[in-house]
């Protein structure tokens, strides 16, 4: 596989834009003194909040070069199915094994480059580590060369993507050695992973700090938080919740909280709500997982069966998903199961629990699988639940696969 060098005027461009941008809105702090970087090939692995992080990540470790691992389906639309190419970026089937991205990362490596890996495959939902696929440690065994990690802070609270647009904040990256190539000889594949977890998932590393960081901005700081927050913790209610202001509310039950600019909630009088987005999202996954168990010992073991229509991607590059039919979508503990019309054929397609490890989706619009290097979008006809059946997907898999695929991301509600 092909992969070029990012184009450094392209990227010198980038910086002398955007950085000043992200130091001056984002009042960003960069904290490179313990690390050296090595002139040689290495990797250098991020925790995901934000689309932005790429940008955070390769703008303060400039002027070295990084080619960042993409989701593939970025590579779908125009103009960055020509301007990611340019930036050295190699395609990655999210999800699903894709020995093109491994032969693209050792390319960039062989000749003594550096490669960006955000291991937890996505941005995280409720702010909080979400785990990493068990195949990162392999990978990294393999590869055996020094790896870096940059522990991102604050941009989440600036960028969430259940918000539109951006909230002006205190933004922190901060770099340390996390493998030496003598650590990685000594290290099982397993001894990887944890480490990769604890300095990812902030136990480790993560600098001690007497105030939060904070947004600038004090207004309409909760609007939108209800496309995640869905379920209310007082009333065990979905899709009451209502998000205005600075305030999210239960409007079947009044249970509600103030989403300050540390990104802390405070419940309002006689509420019953959790001290932190991260924290009521994990209760929220272990509400859908204990529902999960309660319909598996009821023998009701449909945990999703909807109408949806369904997006692939395009013949031509650029052109993004186009939608190509309809059908029924249902879930049960052998997996995932579509039966419908596809490009004006009836199909049925069967995507196994062991490889739907994790899923992706768009808010108020369709979740996501990539199965066997295909990818489909799945629109049900109530789009609000689209996170719903991501989490039901991924508590599935947490029960009922041979083998996960996923560390735990303690943080995020899975065991």
């Amino acid at each position: 596989m092909k992969v070029k060098r990012p184009n450094a005027a392209i990227y010198f461009i980038v910086y002398i834009l955007i950085y000043p941008v992200l130091k001056i809105c984002f009042r960003l702090k960069v904290d490179r003194k313990n690390i050296t970087v090595p002139k040689g090939p290495h990797i250098v692995v991020a925790n995901h909040t934000t689309m932005k992080d790429f940008l955070l990540v390769m703008l303060s470790f400039y002027p070295r070069r990084l080619n960042a691992v993409t989701a593939h389906k970025f590579f779908m639309y125009s103009p960055l199915h020509k301007l990611l190419p340019l930036l050295g970026c190699i395609p990655k089937n999210m999800f699903d094994p894709d020995i093109r991205s491994v032969i693209g990362i050792k390319t960039v490596l062989n000749r003594g480059d550096g490669i960006l890996l955000f291991p937890e495959g996505r941005c995280s939902t409720g702010g909080a580590y979400t785990g990493i696929s068990k195949a990162t440690g392999k990978l990294i065994k393999k590869l055996g060369v020094p790896v870096f990690c940059c522990y991102i802070e604050g941009a989440y609270t600036c960028m969430p993507h259940w918000r539109k647009g951006i909230r002006f904040g205190q933004e922190r990256v901060t770099f340390s050695l996390l493998f030496s190539e003598d650590d990685i000889k000594k290290l099982s594949i397993d001894d990887i992973n944890t480490a990769v977890d604890a300095r990812l998932g902030g136990d480790e590393g993560a600098p001690a700090r007497k105030k939060p960081l904070r947004t600038l901005t004090s207004k309409r700081l909760a609007e939108g938080l209800h496309k995640i927050l869905y379920w209310c913790p007082a009333c065990d209610r979905e899709f009451n919740m209502e998000s205005k202001g600075n305030s999210i509310t239960c409007t079947a039950c009044g249970n509600g909280a103030v989403f300050d600019r540390a990104a802390k909630l405070t419940p309002v009088p006689g509420s019953v709500v959790p001290e932190s987005v991260s924290a009521w999202f994990k209760l929220q996954v272990q509400y859908e997982m204990q529902s999960v168990d309660k319909n598996t010992e009821d023998n009701n073991t449909d945990f999703v069966d909807d109408q949806v229509s369904v997006r692939i991607p395009a013949a031509e590059p650029g052109q993004g998903m186009i939608e190509c039919g309809s059908g029924r979508i249902r879930l049960d503990p052998k997996g995932w199961y579509f039966d419908g019309e596809l490009s004006g054929e009836q199909v049925s397609l069967f995507f196994p629990i062991d490889t739907v490890p994790a899923m992706s989706y768009d808010h108020d619009d369709n979740f996501q699988i990539y199965s066997g290097g295909n990818f489909y979008k799945f629109t049900p006809e109530d789009k609000r639940r689209c996170l719903k059946y991501v989490i039901l997907g991924e508590c599935a898999h947490w029960r009922f696969a041979s083998r996960t695929q996923m560390t735990s991301g303690h943080k995020c509600g899975f065991p």
